[in-house]
């Protein structure tokens, strides 16, 4: 029994801590991958100190916890009081069980409701931005109330309540006598309640996702903006630092405790010691966030004119996860530059759809300035009149657009736009995992690479293989011809192994898939991780998309907005950004330069041959998209 009893403990504990010995190990490795340990280096953590946004989340984060946990703590231990001094039986039984409900809800439900009733609330007393740190530090405070209550009224049902109404019958006042009485006999609960309201509000995710706003940007929400394209290796040295520091503090805080009057380290000299760590901590943290911020290269020569009548002004921005140059990889940091050259603050937050950025900007519960959402999506909102004009008149450097990408099918008037970026999508394979290279759609459906095979993860790409593959037209009105799409994909379900879409990544780097549809740039990123893979556009055609840059109505900083959309089409500008995220750009600065890594690159810039033999999505008709989103559902059920 021993020796069973042995094997499980040292199990649970391989299972605990694996995980975390691995990323330790790969923040030391020299390269990205994350399957294959190619040499020691400190490259990730001396990169770490340029990466200002993740520092000034984890500030964020650590300030929120701390906050939100100090409230709930004060809240809590009130409201257990108020329970337990209750002297209706039936009311404090109903009582109890209210506050446990909280913590039985999924948290999606509780974030989404947080998020409705603060922006009902924010159109009741006519303020245009709904969320930001107000709403998410209320969001904390009301998750975290139940735990605390939940370990302080057991305390006090263990408290002899006599003595408290001695205290007072020899003079001392209620509150008084609950300080020097009640209060010493519940501090472990209390304490307890603290620790547990920090650790799961410094966790959180989901509930800080949906009530968070623009302006405020937590760690868990900077790494989940990430996974666009793939985890940085510079969050496993964060994420190693801050495993690290929570080891240390608990080792003092264990020793701290101990009663062994023969150990080294005296009780009290160890809760000195701890408190030290914590300034040392908070001290350091601060003043990596100023370096990362002046390490930044901000020398930049421009064309416009970028004055600083707007400094002091914020600036919201909404974009897809790591689809800006950020300064690393030698590039520029846009945004940093942007905000000491003008003196506008940039709130950079991030989302992973098109949807859920129309999401957010239709029910207005947040006040962005910029958004850069894809072309089907554009027309949508244009419909809806969701988006503001540009004034072409301060946008002195669109010149530099492209002719092709004027007068777009979604914006013909180019009223609403300026085009970002522009992908296409093709089949990655991996040579040495497959017989031969593929050329068609059909590939996917092939049955020599049966569980090799990924595909995308959403309706409309999906669908698109499927009706590139059986000649119909994607922006199809015809139900047969999604009916006849949908069957399609269903005989492709027996060869899949898997449906993703930042999977997609690890997946084909590390060789675990053969074959998989994806975009053009991020092809680039992979097989930087992994030289066996190559890239093909299906003879049959494939998707063209433009990301472009607009204004929404709900904007708060229009002048601030259209410098912003300038500085982005400075060439530099655009060049960083090029080089940093890897898809083809409208921007003919970029495309000329001799500066340009991907300059004549076939794949990112391919021939007219392959470019006449592509299609942009359209945003349908409301019932058609209803229509293949229920087929959706059918399909991935089959």
């Amino acid at each position: 029994m021993k020796i069973l009893r042995k094997f499980f403990i040292v199990l649970m504990l391989f299972f605990l801590y694996a995980p975390l010995l691995v990323m330790t190990v790969f923040s030391f490795n020299s390269s990205k991958s994350t399957s294959v340990f190619e040499g020691f280096s400190l490259k990730w953590y001396e990169q770490l100190l340029y990466d200002a946004e993740s520092i000034t989340a984890l500030q964020n984060t650590l300030i929120l916890a701390i906050l939100s946990a100090l409230i709930a703590t004060v809240l809590g231990t009130v409201a257990a009081v108020g329970i337990f001094k209750m002297k209706k039986g039936a009311m404090k039984t109903a009582l109890t069980t209210v506050t446990n409900i909280p913590m039985m809800t999924p948290e999606i439900v509780t974030g989404v409701s947080l998020m409705l009733l603060f922006v009902f609330m924010a159109s009741i007393i006519g303020k245009k931005e709904a969320l930001g740190f107000g709403t998410i530090l209320c969001a904390h405070i009301t998750f975290n109330l139940p735990y605390v209550i939940l370990n302080v009224l057991p305390k006090l049902k263990q408290t002899d309540v006599h003595l408290s109404e001695a205290a007072e019958d020899l003079g001392c006042t209620p509150v008084k006598a609950f300080m020097k009485v009640v209060f010493p006999s519940i501090y472990s609960g209390i304490f307890t309640g603290f620790i547990m309201s920090f650790t799961l509000s410094l966790d959180d995710f989901v509930i800080s996702y949906f009530t968070s706003g623009p302006s405020f940007q937590t760690l868990p929400i900077r790494i989940y903006s990430m996974t666009k394209k793939t985890v940085k290796p510079t969050m496993y040295a964060l994420s190693t630092i801050i495993f690290l520091t929570v080891l240390v503090l608990l080792v003092l805080v264990n020793l701290s405790q101990s009663e062994n009057k023969k150990s080294k380290f005296k009780p009290k000299l160890m809760k000195a010691l701890s408190i030290l760590v914590c300034v040392a901590i908070a001290g350091s943290m601060t003043a990596v966030s100023i370096i990362s911020r002046n390490l930044k290269n901000t020398t930049l020569k421009t064309e416009a004119v970028f004055n600083r009548d707007l400094a002091g002004t914020t600036l919201n921005v909404y974009n897809w996860g790591e689809y800006i140059a950020d300064g690393s990889d030698a590039t520029i940091d846009v945004n940093s530059t942007f905000e000491k050259l003008t003196g506008i603050k940039i709130n950079y937050t991030n989302f992973e759809s098109n949807e859920e950025m129309y999401a957010k900007i239709k029910a207005g519960s947040s006040a962005y300035d910029i958004i850069i959402p894809s072309d089907y999506m554009i027309q949508r909102m244009i419909r809806e009149e969701l988006l503001l004009p540009l004034d072409y008149s301060k946008l002195t450097n669109y010149h530099y657009i492209a002719d092709e990408y004027k007068n777009l099918y979604f914006d013909p008037e180019n009223k609403y736009t300026v085009p970002y970026n522009v992908g296409m999508v093709g089949l990655i394979y991996n040579e040495k995992m497959v017989e031969e290279a593929p050329d068609s759609w059909e590939a996917l459906f092939d049955n020599r690479y049966k569980g090799e095979i990924l595909t995308f993860n959403n309706s409309r790409d999906a669908f698109a293989i499927a009706q590139f593959a059986l000649g119909i037209d994607v922006n199809s009105l015809n139900k047969n011809d999604w009916n006849r799409a949908a069957e399609k994909l269903k005989q492709q379900n027996s060869v899949l192994q898997a449906r993703v879409m930042d999977e997609v990544f690890n997946k084909m780097e590390s060789a675990n898939a053969a074959l998989t549809p994806y975009y053009a740039g991020d092809y680039h990123i992979m097989k930087q991780s992994n030289k066996n893979l190559k890239f093909v556009y299906p003879k049959e055609g494939t998707n063209i998309f433009v990301d472009s840059v607009c204004i929404p109505k709900t904007a708060q900083n229009y002048d601030a907005a259209m410098l912003y959309i300038n500085f982005l089409l400075e060439t530099e500008v655009a060049l960083a950004n090029a080089e940093y995220i890897c898809y083809a750009s409208p921007h003919t600065g970029v495309i000329n330069s001799d500066n340009y890594t991907y300059k004549n690159d076939p794949i990112l810039y391919p021939s007219d041959e392959v470019k006449e033999n592509t299609q942009y999505y359209h945003d349908l008709d409301p019932e058609v998209r209803s229509y293949y989103e229920n087929l959706w559902i059918d399909v991935k059920l089959n």
